[in-house]
């Protein structure tokens, strides 16, 4: 179970989308109508608070190492939105 209300907000975001999405991506989900934005560090500290419980996996793209993409854990494989991301972390 998620520990703080961001990490709720964060697994909810990720099972709602159902597709690998990134920090950044993620973070303006959130933000939509929110009346203090979150930054960046503060939604990857919280999905990666999630990966250390098993809830969200984290993915790269092996065409750019540096970006890492979130999905909910709960259902691997599911996305039907063509991202062709591998290797979970």
């Amino acid at each position: 179970m998620p520990a703080t209300p961001l990490t709720a907000e964060v697994l909810a975001a990720l099972e709602r989308v159902g597709c690998p999405v990134t920090t950044t991506d993620l973070m303006r989900l959130l933000n939509d109508g929110r009346a203090t934005p979150l930054v960046v560090d503060q939604v990857y500290r919280a999905a990666n608070a999630l990966r250390a419980r098993g809830a969200v996996r984290r993915l790269s793209n092996p065409s750019n190492k540096r970006v890492r993409y979130w999905e909910a854990a709960a259902e691997p494989g599911s996305c039907s939105c063509g991202a062709a991301q591998r290797g979970a972390s």
